[in-house]
């Protein structure tokens, strides 16, 4: 299943312990980019997060927050040299500023960095087995979340395919009867331009026009349109990320529409072509959302 690289989730959950709350944010990105903020005490199991996120996740700029509230008794210590530091930068500003108001003790209840909660090996690993909890089932939602905008994807990209394979189907058809269109306008630019006394070579005539018809050729152009929409759509049906194969294949099709365009000596072939560029554009600002 098609999934997009933007969702959200938050999950919370309480227990006798703590209350845990995950929320993550994905957006795009060319691939997997991880940022995660969580309490310092938890510092140590960063590595195993972005592990997990692995294990969901392939391709998105994935931003994970974390917070826990203990519900529980736990020591704290207050870091005195650092809570002195704030004291006397705040009294240093209250002087520079002309500040009759002394410095209080809410004014340095502010900085959350003076206290240091003291949680041991043991409290840190039960702790980290509820936060995994949790991560996962964030993580499970917003699978679900990227799953729902992946298949609103799926079905504008199936559409635009759509339209791109009718257009190459009209190509086509102008293209069977080219050599005789191209024939038929040398034949009557000659015949603006040559007396009515000299008479045309056959042979030579003949000649010209299968070199420019040859030039003209966009049967090649043809068949690698049909076989990069053809896999565009087998694509859409697959399980794993499939974003970045989509992304190529709009960048071929780029290129043979412009080749077309540059061989066109039919301006209705010329204006299907420009028409298939734009809905080929279109369908590369979508993918650029798929995983």
């Amino acid at each position: 299943m098609l999934k997009s690289m933007t969702g959200y989730s938050k999950i919370e959950n309480v227990d006798e312990n703590y209350k845990i709350t995950c929320e993550i944010k994905s957006l795009n990105s060319k691939g997997l980019d991880i940022s995660i903020s969580l309490p310092y005490y938890l510092n140590s199991k960063e590595i195993l997060i972005s592990k997990v996120i692995s294990e969901y996740l392939k391709r998105g700029r994935v931003h994970v927050k974390i917070n826990v509230k203990f519900l529980k008794p736990v020591d704290m210590n207050l870091d005195f040299a650092m809570a002195k530091s704030y004291y006397d930068s705040l009294e240093e500003l209250r002087e520079s500023f002309g500040i009759q108001t002394p410095t209080k003790l809410s004014d340095l209840l502010v900085f959350k960095e003076i206290f240091r909660t003291d949680i041991d090996d043991e409290e840190i690993e039960q702790l980290w087995t509820s936060v995994e909890n949790v991560l996962r089932v964030a993580l499970q939602k917003l699978l679900k979340e990227r799953e729902k905008e992946g298949e609103k994807l799926r079905v504008d990209i199936k559409s635009m395919i759509l339209k791109m394979k009718k257009i190459v189907d009209k190509i086509e058809n102008f293209a069977k009867d080219l050599k005789e269109i191209i024939a038929q306008k040398i034949k009557e630019n000659i015949n603006e331009i040559l007396p009515d006394n000299v008479e045309l070579d056959t042979n030579q005539f003949e000649t010209a026009v299968a070199l420019i018809a040859d030039r003209a050729d966009i049967r090649e152009e043809i068949v690698r349109l049909k076989s990069h929409l053809k896999r565009m759509e087998e694509l859409l049906e697959a399980d794993e990320p499939v974003g970045t194969l989509l992304n190529f294949l709009t960048q071929e099709v780029h290129r043979e529409f412009n080749t077309i365009l540059s061989k066109s000596r039919m301006i209705e072939i010329s204006k299907l072509a420009i028409d298939g560029k734009y809905i080929n554009s279109q369908l590369k600002e979508q993918v650029q959302n798929l995983e």
